[in-house]
């Protein structure tokens, strides 16, 4: 019993790390969404995003710009995937920061879903995407051929 309540049991142990990947999945997706979304309001209006980033005196905001939005539309289409899950995650927490100490630290409304992207972004760095992605699926396939070579 006292292996069952501390979860030291295979059962407990197996449930437990599917519990993560369960939430990494919601992470991915909840993020993904969010920056889908966000990300297609800036591709599907560059210009706006251009002149963001010059009122903002932001470094070579045509390159810059588009550059940002499609790290944005991209990259939510690419966690929802779980496809260079931590890669995409690290970018996204970059522009985050960017967002709050840039744009939003001058506003009524700095404490909102940009830290809350971010911190979900650090998560996902931190941790990867978990066994239900397109990342998890590519490692087992690299791992499979690894083992089938060095079989022969």
């Amino acid at each position: 019993m006292a292996r069952f309540v501390f979860g030291e049991d295979d059962f407990m142990t197996r449930l437990s790390a599917r519990n993560r990947d369960l939430a990494l999945l919601g992470l991915r997706i909840g993020l993904g969404i969010l920056f889908l979304l966000a990300g297609w309001a800036k591709v599907s209006h560059v210009a706006g995003v251009v002149g963001l980033w010059q009122r903002l005196h932001l470094p070579l905001p045509h390159v810059f710009g588009p550059i940002h939005a499609v790290v944005e539309f991209g990259g939510g289409i690419l966690l929802i995937a779980g496809l260079f899950t931590r890669l995409i995650a690290f970018l996204i927490a970059v522009d985050m920061l960017g967002a709050l100490f840039l744009v939003k630290i001058h506003t009524p409304t700095f404490i909102q879903q940009e830290w809350l992207a971010f911190w979900m972004s650090l998560a996902l760095l931190l941790l990867g995407a978990g066994s239900l992605s397109v990342d998890a699926a590519l490692q087992r396939r690299r791992v499979s051929r690894t083992s089938q070579s060095t079989a022969l």
